[in-house]
């Protein structure tokens, strides 16, 4: 899997004494893809269940969020989701922990490479 630092939202973000976050800015510019990215999530030690949130706004300030789509993801698991048509130009992910977060790393991105069946 090849990741792009401009495609990525967490990069091996410890998760140990949080239950939520909101990642760094992706810009995408407008317009959706024939060939749509994947969003691609793994959190090795994570130590409760986290549900995944891509968000795409016109604006970086994410004045008016949209929910492209949610995701579940396993405790120590990892997620692969093509991206839903609706990009407005902006992208983020928020994560939330089923309980709060004693230990593990998320990393979040954008890519082309994984093998969804």
């Amino acid at each position: 899997m090849v990741y792009d630092g401009e495609n990525t939202f967490y990069w091996k973000k410890a998760l140990s004494g949080t239950t939520t976050g909101t990642s760094d800015i992706v810009k995408t510019g407008t317009g959706d893809a024939g060939n749509p990215l994947v969003l691609y999530a793994t959190a090795p030690g994570a130590t409760a269940n986290l549900t995944i949130e891509l968000q795409t706004a016109t604006d970086e300030a994410f004045t008016k969020t949209v929910v492209l789509g949610t995701y579940s993801m396993a405790k120590d698991g990892s997620l692969k989701a093509k991206v839903p048509y609706g990009d407005l130009g902006y992208m983020r992910v928020k994560y939330t922990g089923a309980s709060a977060l004693t230990g593990g790393s998320l990393t979040a991105a954008l890519v082309f490479d994984a093998d969804i069946a």
